[in-house]
């Protein structure tokens, strides 16, 4: 999966969204295919609507072609508004949301992609003709009435000349133009930073809305029913990502603090444990012997057999005090008893284990020496 993921953003590889591309290009052109053999269904799904909205009195398609048709500077207008913005706004927006808002690209582009496909699959089991190709009705084709201001054809709505095989005529329901220009304009408005671009969030699918049911390519219904499929496939891709962030979520969550506590508890009960036991404690000291000085910081840990373990500089033992001493010349005075190696120069292994039996046998041998020495007060007289 990494190499499908660019490893610095965590973002799909471009292959991948070429991919994507050529699978919604081939789909469409399955449903083109598909819809061509089924001209005489289209009709009568378009007439069906049409009744339709009759009857909720919702057609009001057919005044707004009228109207345009009597202004055709703006009829003009829709025309290159149909027929260019519809494939220019969508991918900038798709680049800006890429570099603008990478952590929820994903899921924004998925959305975009699971909206597609839905409306191709309704493309192909509904063929629906638009009202400018209603046979019996008094709709006028925009764009075929005004082609000489445009590269568009006259039969074939917004596709170029010679382009015209490579569209769907019948396409109208749902309308993917409505469902792109839905979602264009959440994303102006929730990720724009500035007013003007919230704006335009709204302005743009209230345009598109408008021009596709004037130049009558689109019923009102398809408008709805592709909005409707852009609510659907956000809810879907929401809940998929949600779940997916469900299941990371557990393995990137530290460690309880209750559990830290308790592990550091248990360090210090074993510490206790070792300062407690001569053999643990040499034993200890005789692994920590093998590091280097300054891992040791001049440290080691006594093997008492009681109390609490303490941690400091090795204290050498010293010899207890004779009261006689002090009566005694200098010269016949027993010397201090020899001081422990520092944990510097003797590994603290050795040191641990001889330091009390070498103190024991130098006040042994003091003791024997001021016993053998003669004393000033028992000298013969003179």
């Amino acid at each position: 999966m990494r190499r499908l993921r660019n490893q610095t953003t965590g973002l799909p590889v471009w292959w991948v969204e070429v991919l994507m591309l050529a699978v919604l290009y081939y789909s469409y052109t399955g449903t083109r295919s598909g819809a061509g053999g089924s001209i005489a269904e289209a009709m009568r799904m378009g007439h069906d609507l049409l009744r339709l909205e009759t009857f909720l009195h919702l057609d009001i398609e057919l005044s707004l072609n009228r109207w345009l048709q009597s202004v055709p500077p703006v009829a003009i207008v829709c025309c290159y508004y149909y027929a260019t913005l519809h494939f220019i706004v969508t991918p900038s927006l798709l680049v800006w949301t890429h570099r603008r808002n990478t952590r929820n690209y994903a899921q924004i582009r998925w959305t975009l992609v699971v909206t597609t496909l839905i409306c191709l699959l309704g493309f192909f089991l509904f063929p629906t003709a638009p009202p400018r190709l209603l046979t019996g009705t008094p709709y006028t084709d925009t764009m075929s009435h005004f082609e000489k201001w445009g590269w568009w054809s006259g039969s074939a709505s917004a596709a170029p000349h010679g382009l015209e095989g490579l569209t769907n005529q019948f396409a109208a329901l749902p309308s993917l133009h409505c469902a792109w220009a839905l979602w264009c304009g959440f994303l102006l408005v929730r990720y724009g930073r500035h007013t003007v671009t919230k704006v335009l969030g709204v302005l743009y699918p209230s345009a598109t809305f408008f021009v596709v049911m004037s130049t009558a390519n689109h019923y009102l219904l398809d408008a709805v029913a592709g909005w409707s499929v852009l609510g659907v496939s956000a809810g879907i891709v929401a809940l998929v990502f949600h779940r997916l962030r469900a299941r990371v979520r557990p393995a990137l969550t530290p460690a309880p603090a209750g559990l830290e506590a308790t592990q550091a508890d248990s360090a210090t009960e074993a510490d206790s444990a070792t300062a407690g036991s001569p053999g643990l404690a040499i034993a200890a000291t005789a692994r920590g012997a093998s590091l280097p000085a300054n891992e040791l910081d001049g440290t080691i840990r006594p093997a008492a057999s009681t109390g609490p373990a303490t941690t400091g500089p090795a204290t050498p033992p010293q010899a207890p005090t004779d009261p006689r001493a002090a009566s005694r010349p200098a010269d016949m005075q027993s010397s201090p008893p020899a001081q422990a190696p520092s944990a510097s120069s003797v590994p603290a292994a050795r040191t641990v284990a001889t330091a009390a039996p070498a103190a024991a046998r130098d006040e042994q041998d003091a003791s024997g020496r001021q016993e053998l020495a003669p004393r000033p007060d028992s000298a013969p007289a003179r």
